[in-house]
């Protein structure tokens, strides 16, 4: 009888142990497989992770080539794209209601930012994440069960760092045409949230147009910053000008492309 209880115990465990296994090789599956399908529904536009690498034991790994699309209606190619992503999950967390994550860095992300009428394309996607969250909040009917099958909202999360470095905006459309070249690569100041959803329940939707929030004041922001030196830069190529009618055109020529050269990174010669 011992036997056959020790054969039993070891099935159960080698069945474990396969089941353990099983989980650690496969989260980043599990991960990259959330991303692709609750993200969509969230922001109306493609989401997309290249792999997800996850260890279930630590709960930190790297997500790599991040991609947020854009909403229809703008050109560029995307909105966020990110080549490595670092994560750190509390994983005793991960089979309760509200999944805690100690840390999410963002390395390195590009940011497409592009103007069209009144909005631009982040005000579009946190748009889109609001009207989420609002029918999210309806309680009661079935749409609202199948919203949060939609955008898995039967969770909740909590984001205890969420850091931005070493951002750089792009910008298209009729920006890009206004800027030149200094419209390539704007430093996006670094970012640090903290405690979201630590003090109410949050949805991942919530959750996501918060952050998002944020994003787009720091990257109009930037923007806006750039604006100011150009319009400063070029009220001086102006003056400078003014000032040189009186020694000759061809020095007047000179203050104005020096002035707007040194604004878009050449030298003054």
């Amino acid at each position: 009888m011992k036997k056959y209880i020790l054969i039993g115990a070891g099935v159960i465990v080698a069945g474990l142990i396969t089941a353990i296994v099983l989980v650690i090789l496969n989260l980043g599956d599990l991960i990259k497989t959330a991303v692709e399908e609750f993200g969509p529904p969230i922001t109306k536009t493609e989401v997309r992770l290249g792999s997800a690498d996850i260890s279930v034991l630590s709960g930190s790994g790297t997500l790599s080539d991040f991609y947020l699309g854009n909403p229809k209606g703008f050109k560029m190619p995307s909105a966020i794209e990110c080549k490595t992503i670092r994560v750190k999950v509390n994983t005793d967390s991960l089979t309760k209601d509200k999944i805690i994550i100690d840390e999410i860095y963002v390395d390195s992300p590009v940011i497409s930012y592009e103007k069209r009428g009144n909005t631009d394309n982040f005000q579009t996607i946190v748009k889109n994440i609001q009207d989420t969250v609002a029918g999210e909040k309806k309680a009661g009917t079935a749409t609202t069960e199948e919203k949060k099958s939609e955008t898995g909202s039967g969770k909740t999360i909590q984001i205890n760092n969420f850091i931005v470095k070493n951002g750089k905006i792009n910008l298209g459309g009729s920006l890009l045409d206004a800027f030149g070249d200094k419209g390539m690569g704007i430093a996006l100041p670094d970012i640090h949230l903290k405690d979201i959803g630590k003090d109410k329940e949050t949805t991942p939707a919530e959750a996501f147009a918060q952050i998002l929030g944020q994003l787009t004041g720091d990257v109009t922001g930037s923007v806006t910053e750039v604006g100011k030196q150009l319009k400063e830069a070029v009220g001086k190529a102006v003056e400078g000008a003014s000032k040189a009618v009186e020694e000759g055109a061809g020095k007047a020529g000179d203050s104005v492309g020096g002035a707007i050269k040194g604004l878009f990174g050449g030298s003054k010669e």
